[in-house]
């Protein structure tokens, strides 16, 4: 009983047609032109088939045996009693098995990109040093100038008004020495509000002029501010860029990330924030109004507002960009107003 092979010395790259047979129980013989040798088949490493790939027998000396006569390797390890992996293969060719471990395949796939890479992107965001959140702050506002926005028109005594009411709205949050407001054009994406990572709200000259009160700005400001304290930008951001968050966690330089600023425009027109990052952002929102004394119709008429402005639904650009449907969202806005007792 024996086996056709090509045999290398593990010295050179030579190949030697060779016969691989066992001439007596526990023991393996190479024998060829110039070449006679044997091993006991203890010492001998066989790995188990895989599929139609060729067959190596790795020899303690490192020579190797290597062959596609996988019936005749089987035959030889059976007549020896030694286990051959048969079973292993058997499970290969199985379309059974080879459906459960796609399924099983899929199902991590989805779990990872449903709760592993935003679990790491939070992460990973709230760990991220201050500069570094900056440096993606300034840069990716620069972007966007560049891409989107124009500067703004407003006159000097109506910005500083604005800051001031931010600073109200942000007055209770623990990073608020690190937010910033700045005012734009907003050129395409006119009446808008833009929460960017970095602690940073743009705020555009349309959107300041479509509100009827400085209670409905609020009510956005509060809004954006919600996002910025849970790092939702940076979070999307992330999310959308898991490449690069995967390899900034591997190789521990989180700075690396600073790059993806340069992403900003396309990201923030294109990405939709999660209902969990809209539903955090409106609870915000919502309790500074109920803190203040202003009613919740005011966030709702907004958005009714800035809907009709975007033409939502059908466009396709939805209210701040980045944010549901105005109908849906005003009337989420009202219902938790019922549900708070909000006027």
């Amino acid at each position: 009983m024996t086996v056709a092979a090509s045999y290398y010395d593990g010295s050179s790259s030579a190949r030697h047609l060779v016969q691989v047979d066992c001439p007596q129980p526990g023991w393996i013989r190479i024998t060829g032109q110039g070449i006679q040798t044997q091993w006991p088949l203890s010492k001998v490493r066989i790995p188990s088939r895989i599929g139609d790939a060729a067959r190596v027998l790795y020899f303690p000396d490192g020579s190797q045996c290597e062959t596609r006569d996988h019936d005749g390797v089987e035959r030889l390890l059976a007549s020896q009693q030694k286990p051959s992996g048969w079973s292993l293969h058997r499970l290969e060719r199985s379309l059974a098995y080879a459906g459960a471990a796609l399924a099983l395949t899929a199902t991590c796939i989805w779990a990872i990109v449903v709760y592993g890479i935003p679990t790491l992107a939070k992460e990973v965001a709230f760990r991220l040093p201050p500069s570094t959140e900056k440096s993606i702050a300034t840069d990716g506002l620069r972007a966007l100038d560049q891409a989107l926005l124009r500067p703004s028109t407003l006159p000097p005594d109506r910005q500083a008004a604005l800051r001031a009411l931010f600073a109200d709205v942000t007055s209770d949050h623990p990073d608020k020495a690190g937010y910033r407001l700045e005012f734009r054009a907003g050129g395409p994406i006119g009446a808008n509000a833009l929460a960017l990572p970095g602690s940073l709200v743009v705020l555009t000259d349309e959107l300041v002029k479509l509100a009827q009160n400085d209670a409905e700005i609020s009510a956005v400001l509060a809004h954006e501010a919600g996002h910025l304290r849970q790092r939702h930008a940076l979070r999307s951001l992330l999310q959308n860029s898991a490449a690069a968050l995967f390899v900034a966690v591997a190789i521990g330089d989180l700075t690396s990330i600073t790059s993806l600023a340069a992403g900003l425009p396309t990201l923030l027109l294109q990405l939709k924030y999660s209902r969990e990052f809209e539903n955090e952002a409106d609870e915000s929102a919502l309790a500074y109004l109920q803190a203040r004394g202003i009613p919740a119709g005011h966030f709702a008429a907004l958005i009714t507002r800035l809907g009709a402005a975007h033409g939502a639904g059908a466009s396709g650009i939805h209210y701040l960009s980045t944010h549901p449907a105005a109908a849906e969202r005003a009337a989420r806005a009202l219902e938790k107003r019922s549900s708070r007792g909000v006027r």
